[in-house]
């Protein structure tokens, strides 16, 4: 009788962890789908004067002139393209009197981890077409390391800390540089990473596993009672 009804506890316990995933799934997918019409709404929207930026800047598209800042590069870690493992490039951009950092694009790492890639110069006043998105946070298990030398060699983008290290302030966003742009690399950003579809598709396999797991469940049991 103890283990029928321990047998039930878990099965409930089971049953409702799978369902619970089920929902939050589906309510992952409704906030990426809110997302994508915010963001297909919002980059018809261009910016081209960072003093009438509005209340919400994420995702708008935006027009800006100005000079990046060659010396204090920063290489964004564990970025593949094709297979490759490689890094998005970071450079401060200055505008308007003020510093935007700007994902240049991908660029290929050297085979031996302790060896830095070539990066571009860029000179001159340039013009660079963009999206305006939050900086990517990523899970980490250790914080960056506290090397003076640049380029630095990061795993999030931390604009904070970042700005401690260039000593100057930082726009509270990034952003994402246009194909278009002439200084663009490779690009291989995506603002959204998983579209709703296939968080629809894992909502359905784990609503299906509550399922069998339910049908399992109760076979069990109809079979410790005709026993």
């Amino acid at each position: 009788m103890l283990r029928t009804v321990a047998f039930i506890v878990f099965s409930i316990a089971v049953v409702s962890l799978l369902l619970k995933l089920s929902w939050w799934q589906l309510s992952r997918a409704d906030e990426k789908k809110q997302l994508q019409s915010q963001i297909r709404d919002r980059q018809h929207s261009m910016i081209v004067d960072l003093v009438q930026l509005p209340a919400e800047p994420l995702w708008h598209s935006v027009t800006l002139e100005g000079e990046f800042d060659n010396q204090h590069p920063i290489l964004l870690d564990n970025q593949l393209y094709r297979g490759r493992s490689g890094y998005h490039l970071y450079l401060p951009f200055i505008s308007q009197q003020q510093r935007i950092l700007v994902n240049v694009g991908w660029i290929a790492a050297p085979p031996y981890r302790e060896i830095l890639p070539i990066l571009p110069q860029f000179k001159g006043r340039t013009v660079i077409h963009g999206v305006i998105a939050p900086a990517q946070k990523l899970l980490q298990f250790k914080p960056d390391s506290t090397q003076q030398q640049w380029p630095l060699r990061v795993q999030n983008i931390e604009l904070e800390w970042l700005s401690q290290r260039l000593q100057q302030p930082l726009l509270p966003w990034v952003i994402q540089i246009s194909a278009s742009s002439p200084t663009a690399l490779i690009q291989t950003w995506q603002p959204v990473v998983m579209g709703p579809k296939k968080h629809y598709g894992y909502a359905i396999q784990w609503f299906l596993l509550a399922i069998v797991v339910g049908v399992i469940s109760l076979l069990w049991l109809r079979r410790e009672r005709e026993e």
